[in-house]
């Protein structure tokens, strides 16, 4: 039975100005280490971790997922042949048509990958080469690939600070003849700015395709990610609310959008066979939807428990000093949080860098890890692509050189020094368990005199 002494929503006490300009502990229970069995020492430096027991293992390995895939694997029918998809037979058919359901869209075509899903539609709605395509630089290397392979321009849209989304003030100034569509990417799995967005697109007829890889069933106002646009992409790889291994998805309204989708990732064939149009083989295979089609049972249920964890686990975060939680528009009705962000400001804590603090966290019990792909606008990648034959042939030098020297996105960097990430599964737990986490960066932002000594320890 856990200690009374930690009042849910006021567990961090009374907080004053100290003349640093800095909040810091006016009050800390004295009695937090008796009752808790807590040392006054950071684990890190032999102290007793705050977290001893680990979080809910991913991916799910539920009875029911294996009685699916069993049922799959037994019915030899393992690939999606070419007639199953035409005619929507199969478990990639079923899967199809509860996750658009589930969505809240008319049509949905699985693929092997949402980097594969991101490809087939930016290629259906015209992306071709010497287009360019605006995208945030805080999101996954694949994001920008499907792009790069479309032969177009990723012209990068820098951050909000606070939302960590691209920032709709910093949109209409990068709009040029050249420009094709707006790729939108609800990282983390909050909604970026829709009600700013959808109108902007319109003004200057650019298309709109939502990387909605990390955003499964994410609400803003009435409607859910991936349906504000012509077409929305997710992903199902290991890590996600729902997990296959590999597996993505994309979801629209338009029949004639998802006919052109449908011939580019079935090998440009139609239903009589016959190769209309150039494409690839990007189709789901029957044991992956076998053991996705079981978890859209449960996964209403999760989304609302990480959204609620998260709101609870970011209003006792936020009376930390130095530790920001990712913002959430006001129009956001519900997050799907495949991430937690947080910015970490090392002024708070005795000017020491984030990867102390990390070491730090860690070592109370918390997993986290840095922005993944920190900079991305500025990853070699790019710069290879940029300087290929195929583009230099695609894109005259001036714009290439305009290009190089547009790539500045101040926030951005300054959000790849301070954003760390806690994984989705530490959000499928209770509330004490977010008050476990809670205490974690507490106790560090308590004993943040110790880091420097953390710091000295190789």
């Amino acid at each position: 039975m856990r200690s009374s002494w930690l009042p849910r929503r006021r567990f961090l006490g009374t907080m004053a100005v100290a003349s640093s300009g800095l909040a810091a502990w006016r009050f800390w229970p004295t009695h937090w280490s008796q009752a808790e069995g807590r040392a006054n020492v950071l684990a890190a430096l032999g102290g007793t971790p705050v977290r001893r027991s680990p979080f809910a293992p991913w991916p799910p390995t539920a009875p029911k997922i294996e009685q699916s895939l069993l049922a799959a694997f037994r019915s030899r029918r393992w690939g999606r042949d070419l007639q199953g998809a035409m005619v929507g037979s199969g478990v990639v058919a079923q899967f199809e048509n509860r996750f658009a359901q589930l969505v809240g869209a008319k049509f949905c075509l699985a693929t092997g990958s949402c980097t594969q899903a991101l490809h087939t539609a930016l290629w259906a709605i015209g992306v071709e080469a010497g287009d360019e395509v605006l995208v945030s630089p805080c999101t996954f290397v694949a994001s920008v690939q499907a792009i790069l392979i479309n032969g177009a321009l990723p012209v990068f849209v820098d951050v909000d600070l606070d939302t960590f989304q691209m920032d709709p003030d910093k949109i209409e100034a990068l709009i040029t003849p050249n420009t094709r569509a707006i790729e939108v990417v609800h990282i983390a799995g909050l909604p970026c700015d829709m009600d700013r967005i959808v109108p902007l697109a319109r003004r200057h007829k650019l298309a709109i395709v939502e990387d909605a890889a990390q955003a499964h069933l994410a609400q803003y106002g009435t409607k859910q990610c991936g349906t504000f646009g012509q077409i929305g992409c997710f992903s199902f790889q290991t890590s996600k609310q729902i997990a296959c291994g590999e597996g993505g998805a994309l979801v629209t309204d338009d029949p004639k959008l998802l006919e052109a989708c449908f011939l580019f990732h079935n090998m440009g064939l139609d239903p009589r066979t016959v190769a209309r149009t150039i494409g690839t083989k990007y189709r789901m295979h029957e044991l992956e939807a076998a053991i996705l089609l079981p978890q859209l049972e449960t996964l209403p249920e999760e989304i609302a428990r990480r959204d609620t964890n998260a709101r609870y686990l970011a209003n006792l975060l936020t009376q930390i000093p130095g530790i920001l939680p990712q913002k959430r528009y006001p129009t956001v009705v519900r997050g799907a949080y495949y991430l937690f962000g947080i910015r970490y400001l090392p002024e708070a804590f005795d000017g020491l860098p984030r990867e102390v603090f990390l070491r730090a966290l860690r070592a109370e019990g918390i997993p986290c890890t840095t922005m993944y792909f920190d900079r991305l606008n500025h990853q070699p990648f790019l710069e290879n692509t940029l300087a290929s034959r195929t583009f230099r042939r695609i894109f005259p030098e001036q714009r290439l050189r305009q290009y190089r020297e547009a790539n500045v996105c101040p926030n951005n960097d300054l959000l790849a020094q301070q954003g760390l990430w806690l994984p989705q599964t530490l959000l499928l737990g209770e509330s004490r368990d977010m008050d476990e986490i809670a205490e974690a960066f507490a106790k560090i932002q308590r004993l943040r005199s110790q880091l420097r000594q953390l710091a000295q320890v190789s």
